[in-house]
């Protein structure tokens, strides 16, 4: 009997090749038929009562048909959790659960394609009659976001690193054309730059609202931002310095937390550590006097030190050392040399005296990367008031050396020399501290970076190793930039 039914069992359940819902109802009401058919009993011991077969075979069903009840819940239970999880939203938040370890660029077409690190696997994901430019991957890798231009104004683009994907336009306009993306770390918003009459216009998409429309949120000229490690605040910086400026800390909605943190100095974008505990900016002390100020917010402490020129400071990923370059001259350029500062211990370390134009850290927080050119600023500098569009002409006769430093060991490597693109050159380099915070040149591996590289005047796409190994060529292209995971 038992064999029957296990056997019936077999062949409306797991014989059949699925299990759906009536299948799993179908197979327990096959063994309740069973269990209700069979005389349970066994034989006594001679010194003891014989048993009532009646009672006894009460319990037995009774007990079974909770496990049955049991067994069958949990089916139930299970498949309407497959099916729940199956049909549930997918969110802004979510996270792969594999690497993804891909490499955004721009063809020579300018469409928008992704690629494996060793330029295999190449996807293009966009072929309209527009130029995209700065793609931006979101937190966990699954989508792009990505500027189109044309000449009647200009969009942004939503798209999953996926073959046959479509490109979704999630904000378009003739008049306000956007020209820099930031995701917050959480993905729900994608903040953005955009010309606008009144200055330049910081507008926020919610990702996981399903009209997705934009809302402006903030103005001003220049305009610099970081997202606060929740994603419940940015920390913004417009107007550089002086009466007109502001640094202080916005809601999503636009509404102000509160009055200015300090006056800004003279500096581009503030930033956060990764544990949220300290913030980094310049203050103007008097008129023409700027100090680099590390707010400790848990204990309201400061560690300050004056500085000349410019600064352009960021924070390791995974703890509080802070890197910064200054000029060694009273310029409008942050040219100059590098130093780390642990804001644990307020411990100052020159990190290099050469003449650093921009800086970027690994994602384990072992290495900085730097790229540095001897000699004084040569005009590629952000200006105070500058656009990046107004930038983009200007001529390109340089090299520059790409170096990486060991932040633990003080060890430095020269990895490279090469001509930037154009793009790099004008539009990124001045605003690295910006870009930093949105766009990664780093391998999710710590490994590796990719560049843009000017190669007998045609653009490539450059993987370069941090173990030494030669430079490597990957494709024609411009704007790559590498996952976060």
């Amino acid at each position: 009997m038992i064999v029957r039914a296990v056997q019936e069992l077999y062949k409306r359940g797991v014989g059949s090749g699925r299990m759906d819902l009536g299948r799993w109802i179908g197979c327990f009401a096959v063994l309740w038929r069973w269990v209700m058919s069979v005389e349970f009993y066994y034989e006594p011991y001679p010194e003891l009562e014989p048993p009532e077969p009646k009672r006894r075979r009460g319990w037995w069903v009774l007990v079974v048909g909770l496990v049955i009840v049991a067994m069958l819940g949990s089916g139930i239970g299970g498949v309407f959790w497959f099916v729940s999880l199956r049909e549930e939203p997918e969110t802004a938040v979510s996270v792969p659960s594999v690497a993804v370890n891909r490499i955004a660029f721009i063809n020579p077409n300018g469409q928008l394609v992704t690629m494996s690190p060793d330029g295999s696997n190449q996807r293009v994901l966009t072929d309209l009659n527009l130029r995209f430019q700065f793609p931006a991957w979101s937190p966990n890798g699954r989508s792009l976001a990505v500027i189109g231009s044309q000449a009647g104004g200009g969009g942004i683009f939503l798209i999953s690193d996926e073959d046959e994907a479509e490109p979704e336009a999630i904000y378009n306009s003739t008049s306000q054309a956007p020209f820099y993306l930031y995701w917050s770390p959480d993905g729900r918003y994608l903040s953005f730059l955009v010309n606008h009459p009144g200055g330049i216009g910081l507008r926020l998409i919610q990702m996981d609202d399903t009209e997705r429309n934009s809302r402006l949120i903030s103005l001003g000229v220049p305009f610099y931002w970081d997202w606060t490690p929740d994603s419940q605040q940015l920390l913004i910086h417009t107007g550089f310095a002086g009466e007109a400026a502001r640094l202080t800390f916005i809601e999503p909605g636009g509404e102000v937390s509160g009055v200015n943190i300090a006056p800004p100095g003279f500096f581009q974008a503030p930033d956060i550590s990764p544990d949220g505990r300290f913030l980094a900016y310049a203050e103007e002390r008097s008129p023409g006097v700027s100090a680099l100020v590390v707010e400790d917010t848990a204990t309201d402490s400061f560690f300050t030190q004056q500085h000349l020129g410019l600064i352009a400071l960021g924070w390791s990923p995974v703890d509080n050392r802070l890197a910064f370059i200054s000029n060694e001259e009273n310029t409008d350029s942050f040219w100059g040399p590098m130093r780390l500062l642990d804001a644990e211990t307020d411990r100052l370390t020159l990190l290099t005296a050469e003449t650093v134009v921009a800086f970027f850290w690994s994602p384990d927080g072992r290495y900085l990367a730097y790229i540095s050119v001897p000699g004084k600023d040569n005009g590629i500098n952000a200006r105070r008031s500058g656009r990046l569009t107004k930038l983009a002409a200007q001529p390109n006769p340089h090299e520059f050396s790409l170096s990486v430093v060991d932040t633990y060991t003080g060890d430095v490597n020269l990895l490279a020399r090469f001509t930037p693109t154009n793009s790099f050159l004008h539009q990124f380099l001045p605003f690295f501290d910006q870009y930093a915070l949105s766009h990664h040149l780093w391998s999710p591996h710590s490994d590796a970076l990719v560049l843009p590289m000017l190669q007998n005047g045609v653009e490539q796409v450059v993987v370069v190793s941090v173990n030494g190994e030669p430079p490597h060529i990957l494709t024609e292209g411009d704007m790559p930039f590498w996952s976060w995971r």
